[in-house]
């Protein structure tokens, strides 16, 4: 950490504070600003599908007067963004900003953010995913609630700015039996809890929201029929059932839940179904989000690059994509002399083994987290054979490539509106 929450709120100046980034990077910051007592004001955001709602209670608004007020000396900027960080610097720049005195990237408070996978099992092969399409896997279990606290309680004493921990990665945490104590034990430290859900089942889903997690994403790759194509094993009746189960739910016992639905862009879902399904968001009071589908994970993109054969399930992905790999790995290539977004992942799998990389599935950089500095860990990634092969193919920025927010305006993708997501 570079800065200290004393230094923090010098630079402020007693000015209204504004995180720009509403999702997870933006949400996790505003919890350590709480937690240190540190003022918000509200959040910025340019997706449109953003702004008009609240995060954790605070209004998320347009940057636009933001970034004039911010250069008046009337508010300071906070960057809270993943993928963006950067791009969202350059604006405030372009607007006359300056670093320090008008705006603050959250790097410099804290650069990780953690993800513990609560579950090492999930209950669909999504062909997209590896899951799905990779035949080895590792051994899959779940993450007890006394070692996920010795986890959280090591990352809270490593990462004094620690924002959120998301309790996902590569598996279903709803399968996880103590997920709702997992996510109270967070919520006790003060620390944003973030679920991400296939929604096939609904077991325990009662205590899970009771529990209150902070912000709840679901995927979904169609409407009706054309859902059960990408999510292979799902069941579209079910499906729907649960999300209107999650609402009732919300309604009940956590109406300032964040839920995001995160709508994945395919051959087969666009037109009738893109636009059915965000009249059901609509409906529902969820927040839809629609990003273009990719191969994942990055083991898989790698053996494409390299011209090693990949699964049917892989390949069937390809067929379907509405962007072509080649060229999303084009875009991501001519982005290879920017840093790596991806530095901010610290994946802890559910048996405490430290994943050298968030958006890779199969290597691993540490046996237990526990038994192992944070610093000793991170030491091991910087500048590793690993990360730097990665990176000579651009693909640190090939998801980003595809998690470019798609507006279809008509449900079709001529003419579509692009913006870009300012967290993740």
């Amino acid at each position: 950490m570079d800065i200290d929450p004393e230094q923090l709120l010098t630079k402020i100046n007693g000015r209204p504070v504004y995180i720009w980034g509403a999702m997870i990077v933006g949400q996790g910051v505003c919890r350590a600003f709480e937690r240190y007592a540190l003022p918000v004001q509200g959040f910025l955001d340019s997706s449109p599908s953003m702004q008009g709602t609240c995060a954790l209670g605070y209004p998320v608004i347009s940057p636009e007067p933001i970034l004039a007020a911010a250069r008046d000396g009337q508010a300071y900027i906070v960057i809270g963004s993943g993928h963006h960080d950067r791009a969202i610097e350059d604006i405030c720049l372009a607007n006359g900003l300056v670093h320090h005195t008008h705006y603050l990237p959250s790097r410099e408070l804290n650069d990780l953010d953690p993800s513990v996978d609560v579950s090492g099992i999930c209950n669909l092969r999504c062909v997209s995913c590896p899951q799905g399409n990779i035949e080895e896997r590792p051994p899959v279990g779940f993450i007890s609630v006394s070692d996920y606290q010795r986890v959280l309680d090591k990352l809270l004493r490593e990462i004094p700015f620690l924002g959120s921990i998301q309790l996902y990665a590569w598996g279903e945490p709803l399968l996880n039996r103590q997920l709702p104590e997992i996510i109270a034990c967070t919520r006790d430290a003060k620390v944003l809890t973030a679920i991400s859900t296939n929604l096939k089942v609904d077991r325990g889903l009662r205590e899970v929201i009771a529990a209150k997690p902070d912000w709840i994403k679901v995927s979904a790759s169609g409407f009706g029929s054309a859902y059960e194509i990408g999510h292979t094993g799902g069941h579209w009746e079910q499906f729907l059932a649960n999300l209107h189960r999650l609402a009732l739910l919300r309604d009940v016992y956590h109406p300032d839940m964040q839920i995001i639905l995160n709508y994945h862009l395919y051959k087969h879902s666009i037109g009738d179904s893109y636009l059915a399904m965000r009249g059901l968001c609509e409906e529902l009071g969820f927040i839809f989000r629609p990003n273009m589908a990719y191969l994942y994970s990055l083991d898989n993109v790698l053996d494409h690059v390299e011209g090693r054969p990949l699964s049917p399930e892989a390949q069937q992905t390809l067929d379907m994509m509405l962007m072509d790999i080649d060229e999303g790995l084009a875009r991501a290539k001519s982005r290879r002399e920017q840093p790596c977004p991806e530095e901010r992942c610290l994946p802890i799998n559910w048996d405490r083994r430290v994943r050298f990389c968030g958006v890779y599935f199969k290597p691993f950089i540490a046996q237990d987290f526990l038994e192992i500095p944070l610093t000793e860990i991170m030491a091991r990634r910087k500048n590793s054979a690993f990360c730097g092969h990665c990176m000579s193919h651009g693909l640190h920025h090939y998801t980003g490539v595809y998690l470019e927010e798609r507006i279809l305006d008509n449900g079709e993708p001529e003419g579509w509106r692009q913006r870009s997501e300012d967290s993740q």
